[in-house]
This record gives structure tokens, sequence and C-alpha cells, in this order.
């Protein structure tokens, strides 16, 4: 199986069980949703509503997403070794936080795991900076 990113999707070829075929998943600018499909059939094979339904969308959506998340993560700098979190939480760590968080949900990527990409922690960890962050009111209340 190939995937190759593009400027405006993703490109799976040779799919499991779909050898030759060509599916082409587009996203949005900046995006990580998918907000197209497209197949090329090799041969002219046609695409028929049960071909269709034996394909194992759910499969391929993730690949492409998956593809699609790593690129723009790329596009994150990781933070330098030396900083890290400060012991007992800086205002200054938040503030970085919450500036993640918001680039994050700009690009509908989970702020949760761009966080702790940025860092190399958990999910759960950055869930927990997340949280400090709102009482500290550096972030708003979740769903705000």
């Amino acid at each position: 199986m190939k995937v190759k990113n593009s400027g405006s999707g993703v490109t799976v070829e040779d799919f499991p069980g779909f050898e030759g075929h060509s599916f082409i998943i587009g996203f949005p600018t900046g995006g990580s949703k998918p907000n197209g499909f497209y197949v090329k059939a090799p041969n002219d094979q046609p695409v028929t509503a049960t071909w269709l339904r034996r394909l194992p969308l759910d499969r391929l959506l993730r690949v492409a997403a998956e593809a699609r998340t790593a690129e723009i993560a790329g596009q994150v700098q990781p933070a330098p070794a030396a900083e890290g979190r400060p012991y007992g939480g800086a205002d200054e760590h938040l503030a970085k936080v919450a500036e993640v968080y918001r680039w994050a949900t700009e690009r509908n990527i989970p702020p949760r795991r761009a966080i702790a990409t940025r860092w190399a922690k958990s999910e759960a960890t950055a869930g927990r900076w997340i949280a400090e962050a709102r009482k500290k009111g550096v972030l708003p209340p979740a769903g705000r």
C-alpha cells in the first residue's frame, strides 16, 4: 500500500484487497477532516454500489486521516529539549499550551493530541495541562 500526501488530499494506492485501485481523499486547506472521495479503478472497471458497500471505508479514511494529521503535525515546531514544563506549572508554560490549543482548533486537529505531540507527552498529561490552563483563565471553559 502506498500513501502520498498532496496539497489538497491524500492518495492511497493498492489498498489491501483493492490492489490496482487509487483512492484520493480530499481535505480542506489546513484541515484534517475529509471533504471529498474519488476512486480510480484499473482498466476502466466499473465502480458499482455493491463494490462500494464492500469497500472498508472506515479503514481507508483512517489511513488517509492519519497521513494528513502527520503532515499537519509536522508543521508544529517541537519544543526544544530544554523547554519542558517548569516544576509546579508556570504561567509561561500554560500560555504556550493555550497557543498550541488555539492553533490546533483552528485547523480541526484534536488539541490534546497536538499538545501531547509538541511536548512528547501522553494525551492524558496534555489533558491535565488544558484543565490547568482553564482553571487559571488562560483558556476559556470547555464548550465556548
